[in-house]
This record gives C-alpha cells, sequence and structure tokens, in this order.
C-alpha cells in the first residue's frame, strides 16, 4: 500500500490575551519528572510571604480595634495579566483510583446539572443578568476596519421607524436567554474506558536530530501487525471541565488533547471521538523524521502537533497536568509535555470561564536550551459536528480568502501537491460541501491574508465550530478531510466506519516552514474556540458571535449566534432601503435568528453590513460583505 500523508488536516482574536503564567508546582502524583511551573518561583514564593506577613499584622491591628473589619462592598478583579491559581491537584486527581468513575475534586462549587434548552426554542421572557468576562474582553475581529468608541444603541423610537419600512415576517428564533445553571466552572476528574489496541509493548525511543533531538517514541509497525492485535478494553483519566453551556473532557494519558466538547443545549459532542484507540500508518511522512516515527493514533479531539507537522511526537504520551480556579469563577487546566527541561516543551492552557459559550486555548512554546530550537506546531482538531459522531455529506467549511494550496490529495481532476486553485468554486464544484467531494483532500489557506477565523458546519444536524486566532502569529490554517466515492478506508483508524474532517492551525504559513525559537525564547498566543448551532450557517465570527446571512423564501435569514448572553440591538444595512435596528436578546442557548421581507427595491446580491452592540460591553461586531440577498 503506498502511504498516505494523513494530514490535512486562522486571527488575531478580538478579545485581550489572557495571561498564561504556570503555577508554583506540579502535581507530583501525575509522574511529572518535570513542571513548567519552575519558570517563574521567586516571584510567586515572595507574594507569599509578603501576603503571610500582612496577614498577621491584619490579625494583631484587628484585635486590638485599630482597624475595622473588611465591608461588603465588592472587591476590584485583578487585572487580566494577574491569575490566581488553584492549589495542585492531589493524588486521587492525578492517578486513577480503580473504585471512583468520577472525583469529587472542583475548582468551585459544583451546580446541578443543567436542563438543556434547544437552540430554536422559544422560552417566556427572563430577566436578563449583567455579564462581565473578566479574563477576556472580546470587541471586534482585527480583520475590520479601527473600532470606533463604543456605539450608543439606537432609541427605541427609531428602531420602530426601521422596523416599519422593512417588513420582518419572523417564521424563527428566540430573543430570550434561558439560564438553568449560573455560577462557577466545574473541575473534576472522571475515568473512561475505550477500546486499545496493544501497542505500547512496541514502542522505543529514538531522537529527532532535525529538532535538536527531541526524544520520539517509535513504534515497530511489523512486529505489531505481527501479533495480529486485537483491541481490549483500557481505563482512561479524563478531565472534565463544564459550566452552564460546555462540557469538556480532557486526555492526559494520550497526550493531553480535548476529546469532548459536548454543547449542553444540543448534547452533541462537535469534536470526532474515536471509538477505538488504534495506531494508523501515518504521522511525520518522511526523512529526516526518524524510522518508526511514521505512525499516529486517530483518537479524535483536539490534539497538539509538536515538534513536527501531521500529528507531531507527543499525541499518544502521558502529557502532565494542573489546574487553577480564575478569577471571573472560570478554571485553567495546564497541560504540559514531560520531556524535561533539559528540552524544548509545550505547555497547553485550556480555560472555561463560567456563563460563556467558549473556551481558550493558550499554548506555549519553550526553548530552555543555549541554542536556537527549530520546531513545527500544528495544532489539529478532528471534527464531526451534531449527533452521529461522523462527518456528514452536509458539512461545510468556513475559510477565510478566496484560494487554496494544495498539500495532497486522490482527486486527479484537481491541481496537484504544491498548486494554488481557487476556493471554494473550482470547475463548478463547491468544495467548501463535502458531499462536492471525490476523494481526499489535504489544503493550506492563510488567515493572516484573508480572515481571523475559521470552522466547519453541518447544515444537516445544524451545528458547527468556529476557531478564532491571532492571525500575527498562528499564520497557517490547513483543512482535511478522508471523503469521497475512493476516498481512505475508516478501518485504517477506527472500527465502526465513522468518520471526520481536521481543521489544522499552525505557526508557519505550510508543513513546509520551520519556526525557529532564540535561546530562552518563547512563543505564546489565545485561541478560541466555540461550538455554533441554530443560525443554518456561517457568515463571519469573531470571539464574541457567530453571523449567518443568506437568502429565505421570504426574504433574507438573519441569524446571531452569540458567545455568552447578549442583550442590546443589532442593525443591517442593506442596498436600497434604510437601515434596520432590532432589539436582539440571546446567548448560545438562543441564537436570534430572523427572516426579513425585501421590499423590491433591494437587488438580487449586494454589500450587506452588519452592527452589533452591546448594552454593556458596546459594539461587539462589524462586519461589511458582498451577500446573496434573494
Amino acid at each position: 500500500m503506498t502511504k498516505i500523508a494523513l494530514g490535512g488536516k486562522s486571527c488575531k482574536c478580538a478579545a485581550d490575551s489572557l495571561a498564561a503564567e504556570v503555577t508554583e508546582t506540579g502535581p507530583e502524583a501525575a509522574d511529572s519528572s518535570f513542571s513548567p511551573v519552575t519558570l517563574r518561583p521567586l516571584r510567586l514564593r515572595n507574594r507569599h510571604i509578603e501576603g503571610c506577613c500582612l496577614g498577621v499584622l491584619l490579625v494583631i491591628l484587628l484585635a486590638a480595634g485599630c482597624v475595622a473589619p473588611p465591608s461588603a462592598s465588592p472587591t476590584v478583579a485583578p487585572p487580566a495579566t494577574e491569575v490566581s491559581r488553584a492549589p495542585v491537584p492531589t493524588a486521587a486527581e492525578a492517578t486513577p483510583q480503580p473504585s471512583a468513575s468520577a472525583s469529587a475534586t472542583t475548582a468551585a462549587a459544583t451546580a446541578a446539572p443543567a436542563a438543556t434548552v434547544p437552540p430554536t426554542a422559544t422560552t417566556a421572557p427572563s430577566a436578563m443578568p449583567t455579564l462581565a468576562r473578566i479574563t477576556v474582553q472580546p470587541t471586534r475581529a482585527p480583520t475590520e476596519a479601527p473600532t470606533k468608541a463604543p456605539t450608543k444603541a439606537p432609541t427605541k423610537a427609531a428602531a420602530e421607524a426601521a422596523v416599519t419600512a422593512l417588513p420582518l415576517p419572523t417564521v424563527s428564533g428566540s430573543e430570550v436567554v434561558t439560564r438553568a445553571v449560573h455560577g462557577a466552572t466545574t473541575y473534576r476528574v472522571e475515568q473512561i474506558s475505550l477500546p486499545t489496541y496493544p501497542y505500547e509493548a512496541l514502542l522505543g525511543r529514538t531522537a529527532d536530530d532535525e529538532a535538536a533531538g527531541y526524544p520520539v517514541l517509535a513504534l515497530d509497525r511489523a512486529a505489531y501487525e505481527a501479533t495480529g492485535p486485537r483491541p481490549a478494553p483500557r481505563t482512561y483519566r479524563l478531565l472534565v471541565l463544564e459550566n452552564e453551556y460546555l462540557r469538556l473532557g480532557i486526555l492526559p494519558d494520550l497526550g493531553g488533547r480535548i476529546y469532548e466538547l459536548t454543547f449542553k443545549p444540543t448534547g452533541s459532542n462537535e469534536l470526532y471521538a474515536n471509538a477505538v484507540i488504534k495506531p494508523t500508518q501515518w504521522g511525520p511522512p518522511s526523512p529526516p523524521y526518524p524510522p518508526g516515527a511514521n505512525w499516529w493514533l486517530a483518537a479524535g479531539g483536539m490534539e497538539w502537533g509538536f515538534p513536527v507537522e501531521e500529528h507531531g511526537y507527543e499525541f499518544g504520551t502521558v502529557w502532565g497536568y494542573d489546574h487553577a480556579a480564575q478569577p471571573d469563577g472560570g478554571v485553567m487546566l495546564t497541560l504540559f509535555t514531560k520531556t524535561g527541561p533539559q528540552a524544548p516543551y509545550a505547555v497547553v492552557d485550556v480555560i472555561l470561564p463560567p456563563d460563556a459559550g467558549y473556551f481558550v486555548v493558550q499554548p506555549r512554546i519553550v526553548n530552555p536550551l543555549g541554542a536556537s530550537f527549530r520546531f513545527k506546531w500544528w495544532a489539529n482538531a478532528m471534527l464531526a459536528p451534531g449527533p452521529a459522531n461522523s462527518a456528514s455529506p452536509d458539512l461545510r467549511f468556513i475559510l477565510p480568502g478566496n484560494s487554496v494550496t494544495v498539500h495532497s490529495t486522490g482527486d486527479a481532476s484537481l491541481p496537484q501537491a504544491g498548486q494554488t486553485m481557487s476556493w471554494p468554486l473550482i470547475g463548478g464544484r463547491d468544495l467548501s460541501r463535502l458531499a462536492n467531494w471525490q476523494n481526499y483532500l489535504g489544503a493550506f489557506t492563510q488567515p493572516l491574508e484573508a480572515g481571523a477565523f475559521a470552522g466547519v458546519y453541518d447544515a444537516g444536524a445544524d451545528e458547527g465550530v468556529i476557531r478564532v486566532v491571532p492571525a500575527g502569529t498562528a499564520k497557517g490554517l490547513k483543512l482535511f478531510a478522508p471523503r469521497g466515492s475512493d476516498g481512505l478506508d475508516p478501518a485504517l483508524w477506527t472500527d465502526d466506519g465513522s468518520s471526520y474532517v481536521e481543521l489544522h492551525g499552525g505557526l508557519t504559513a505550510s508543513f513546509e516552514e520551520w519556526y525557529e525559537l532564540a535561546p530562552g525564547a518563547e512563543v505564546t498566543w489565545s485561541e478560541y474556540w466555540y461550538p455554533v448551532a441554530g443560525i443554518g450557517g456561517v457568515t463571519f465570527a469573531n470571539t464574541a458571535a457567530a453571523l449567518s446571512l443568506g437568502p429565505a423564501a421570504g426574504g433574507l435569514r438573519l441569524g446571531v449566534f452569540p458567545t455568552e448572553a447578549t442583550e442590546g440591538q443589532v442593525t443591517i444595512e442593506l442596498p436600497g432601503v434604510e437601515p434596520l435596528t432590532l432589539d436582539l436578546r440571546a446567548g448560545p442557548a438562543a441564537p436570534f435568528v430572523r427572516e426579513l421581507g425585501l421590499p423590491g427595491s433591494v437587488p438580487a446580491a449586494g454589500e450587506v453590513s452588519v452592527r452589533l452592540v452591546d448594552r454593556t460591553r458596546g459594539t461587539i461586531l462589524e462586519w461589511t460583505g458582498a451577500v446573496q440577498l434573494r
């Protein structure tokens, strides 16, 4: 069989970057031979000492009656660059316990499971709590025109006049956010049993000299195949972060990957979760990579490809971890490779704020060497939005730009490796729709030049996933799917026939380029990920919301999916009519969807502008672009 590289596998977000400090100590019981928390001990230790001294002094003063007790006035939250840390995990958290299916360890008070609400369900009006995001303040996508001062919401009279000018027959949607649970993000350690093929006994150590001697686990493929392997149940640790809208499940024993992204309003895991752990024949594709490095665990989820392209070397290793409570009630889970401080290493912070439908992925690559370090970083999200856990023909890729460069393909009718082709239309085929693929395809685009977001959306399931990235740092974006009439056999990576698509995000524009870190240097950035549902597709997205525009039977369909509870107004400017302003109350469990009746003066296609204003945050989304109106 000819070996095929299975890799195919983005935009400064409109938000302030989050601090990425690591904790003072790593989880000892997690067999952490190395913890990145050793980077900044002095400052943290001094703060601890100062705090203790001040505490003793305060007790003495209170006892003497010199100082009044603290008042009940609200405490000012620390700035975003100051991240408080929870205690390190206990031994019970870091090591699987045979009798425990779920640990009671939490980073905050655990609330009862939320009652889910379908995205388009209409509920009775309720009071909207004011939300203040402490660690993140999204405003706009960086590719937009410079933002003016927060826009004052139009008056009610103006809004009513605009509505009169453009009839709005409402056929779907809800303006009310239902909040079954309101409170802090929770953290716990559970266990999950997955059928696993017996590959580990045939792994051996080698080194990649191209990546400064980076240690590699190589697989003796021939010996493995000779055993006639069969899967058997195996228990893995599952680190769970959960808030009102999202449940994240992370597997530290399988490369620290995010295995589960459940959108609670629909109940769907939007990531592909392979039901079996099975080594494939793909990995780093060719020399100079060490013999035996060309294997990969297609376990699914979101994996961290480091320090080489494709899926890296750390997809199946055990990662260390720690967790920390955040000032806003969120939780940050810190994952790190265990190569030790004598070698370059990767740290990934996964942050789940409370009352938000998004999470933050904050990678950090550190070079502790006395010489420069060349590496590649390509985080790979294996996606299958909706309830089926398999990519459907209705899935669409949402990519910035109008061209891509082919990495590999089995479709002879398309340009081949290294060639550029138009996107999404080529030869009358719309390649954004998976149903139009004739074989596998991997292709690169560059969000730095064309936009700061990407994603996928399954029109049949009416669900998708959005990624918003800092394009100035994370320049690379790649798509891949093993799909089509002559596509790759799913038996190569799974036993149940399921399939997926991939979105890779990298520090460089393509797999061929290396990123170089100076001695003692590090690079870090923040990515925002969120499920989206109930709006029929995605036209534009930033950290605050996803926007959908398209023709409908009655005119123009407008959909807004906010990533947190939003109360304000949306203004839409169409050719041939006065601007229309609508009141909007929406959130992740209840997106805003309307069909706008269009008068005859509106052309069939034209430029449309949309502005979303939140009552407390000001303008959180602005977009202008060409739209099919009828």
